[in-house]
């Protein structure tokens, strides 16, 4: 734990932590918990699952209470109505699904039991896991995130342990860490044994949140890590089931096959220490290829659904202009405000233009009515690999015309029979039919993984490049760059693939996921095949003009899309 602890003592850590403890402290504020026992809720995806005094007096301070105003997949109901489901209530399936495993691997693994102490501990790290959500999930973080003193926090956790934990998992790690949540924890709730671990416990669930193995008496404890947050975690089991039921998806995975193989092997380790690692009997991979062909799908039809992307970036501008004018100060805000309050705070613009920079003003009142009445920008232009050819070169076209005029001698001579026309003519057809393949992640690899500044900057060059346009088409100018949306998504990467979690015939070898199912080239494929970029624009812009703008600016003259005629005729779709 000296590690952590050196991340705690930072002064990075220590400029941030503050404004947290403030939060916390008055979202706990009169607040005592009653001894009402325990209580039965009913889920859709878990079923009726039973939960202990201590964990009730969690769920039900104002605290954890905040996550039943903030959705679990962001806009995603502007799509798919009845994705409304929050925070709270998955938080409440993970912790469903950690008693599940912990109970299961006490059934399947070989000399191995959960100790009652800490699976008390999974089930806490799994109610608390999403505690430092803010609005819309992960959209706020893609403001927050970017912020000088929160970036540097996130530095510290990456340069020390080696890890790169997403900015809520690292809010969730400083809420249950501070000093106010600790007092109102071991003063009031009646978890089992506190005084026990006392010293231990909220360092040991931070760092399950964050994804850092825990080691203590020559014995790392990699398992309750990656109940949390692993290759086949409680909060995968939750969402994947969660968010497709929802969207009325009919995605399944077995999750029984995989309950009853998975178990706790304890191998050996560097310097005489020894692991206790979470696995899957092979014969259990099956489950595991049925886990990741849904994520794929979630991603295909609800994470990077256009419309979803688009109310996205509508979100970032707001958020990022309430900050720029103050009205969102600190971190705390971030956590203050949840779905339904955020809507409301571009009232507070007062005639204040959030990016003078850019000499244009962006209304954040009519924006914030905009997104909640979902009107939306319209695509004007669509890019994946899959609908793009390279161009092909002068040299080229010169090769085919000396194919056309060899033809034309050959018919004159007068044994060249008709067979042999229609040969030469298949074959020309061939050569003008083939695509040379072109490598689109050459061209569209810089407008991945912006920050919102360089977002800025990038629409900027396209609103520029639109003006030239329609000056030299005699059109007047009526739009601004907010009026122009770059929706570049990053690269799908399921990461984990090669960590050695499968257990093999013999019940000693351990091998990767990656030797069972190639998920690297899952993820290759998808990104292939599925992947999509956008440009999005308002109703006040020409999207023909839009269109051929955005070709030769995101294109550059290379390459071309197979069919833009859709575009060019203003289809929807």
């Amino acid at each position: 734990m000296g590690k952590i602890r050196d991340i705690i003592r930072s002064p990075e850590y220590k400029k941030v932590e503050t404004d947290i403890e403030d939060f916390v402290k008055e979202k706990l504020q009169g607040y005592i918990p009653v001894d009402t026992g325990k209580k039965t809720i009913h889920d859709p995806v878990w079923g009726s699952i039973d939960y202990s005094e201590w964990e009730m007096q969690i769920i039900d301070c104002p605290l954890f209470q905040r996550l039943r105003d903030i959705n679990q997949v962001g806009l995603a109901m502007l799509t798919y109505p009845a994705a409304r489901h929050s925070r709270f209530e998955h938080s409440l399936g993970v912790a469903s699904a950690a008693k599940i495993m912990c109970d299961k691997i006490d059934k399947n693994s070989d000399n191995f039991n959960v100790p009652s102490e800490i699976k008390n501990t999974i089930i806490l790290a799994a109610l608390l896991h999403d505690i430092g959500h803010c609005f819309y999930s992960h959209l706020s973080e893609a403001i927050y995130g970017e912020l000088k003193d929160f970036a540097d926090v996130r530095k510290k956790f990456n340069d020390i342990l080696e890890l790169k934990p997403k900015p809520h998992e690292i809010l969730s790690f400083m809420i249950v860490n501070t000093n106010p949540f600790k007092e109102f924890f071991f003063q009031y709730v009646n978890y089992p044994n506190k005084g026990s671990v006392r010293n231990t416990l909220f360092l040991d669930i931070g760092c399950m949140i964050i994804g850092q193995n825990i080691e203590r008496d020559g014995r790392i404890r990699s398992y309750e890590t990656s109940l949390i947050n692993g290759p086949f975690d409680a909060d995968k089991l939750d969402y994947i089931k969660r968010d497709s039921l929802t969207a009325g998806l009919t995605l399944q995975y077995d999750m029984e096959r995989l309950f009853t193989k998975i178990q706790v092997h304890t191998v050996p380790s560097k310097n005489n220490i020894i692991e206790d690692r979470l696995v899957i009997n092979f014969n259990g991979i099956t489950a595991i290829e049925e886990l990741t062909f849904c994520k794929i799908m979630l991603f295909s039809y609800i994470y990077y659904h256009q419309k979803v992307l688009i109310s996205e970036t509508m979100i970032k501008d707001y958020a990022f202009g309430l900050y720029k004018l103050d009205i969102i100060k600190k971190f705390s805000d971030f956590l203050r405000y949840t779905d339904s309050s955020i809507l409301q705070l571009g009232k507070m613009q007062a005639g204040q233009n959030p990016f003078p920079e850019y000499g244009t003003m962006l209304n954040l009142e009519e924006l914030a009515k905009n997104i909640h009445n979902r009107r939306l920008p319209r695509r004007c232009f669509e890019v994946s690999q899959s609908n793009v050819v390279a161009i092909k070169p002068v040299d080229e076209e010169k090769e085919a015309l000396k194919y056309c005029e060899n033809i034309l001698d050959k018919c004159k001579d007068s044994t060249y029979s008709a067979e042999d026309l229609k040969d030469a003519m298949l074959s020309f057809s061939t050569f003008l039919m083939k695509d040379d393949e072109v490598k689109l992640d050459n061209l569209v690899s810089g407008l991945r993984d912006m920050t919102y500044t360089e977002m800025l900057e990038k629409r900027k060059e396209f609103y520029e490049e639109f003006v030239k346009e329609y000056k030299k088409q005699g059109k007047n100018v009526n739009f601004t760059l907010f009026d122009i949306y770059i929706v570049f998504p990053k690269l799908v990467n399921y990461g984990a693939a090669n960590e050695e979690v499968v257990l093999g015939k013999d019940h000693h070898k351990l091998m990767s996921i990656n030797d069972f199912v190639k998920l690297d080239h899952w993820a290759s494929s998808f990104n292939s095949n599925k992947w999509r970029g956008y440009i999005f624009v308002s109703d006040k812009i020409d999207r023909s003009i839009a269109f051929e703008v955005s070709e030769r600016l995101i294109l550059k003259g290379q390459a071309k899309l197979r069919n833009p005629m859709a575009y060019l005729k203003g289809i929807e779709y």
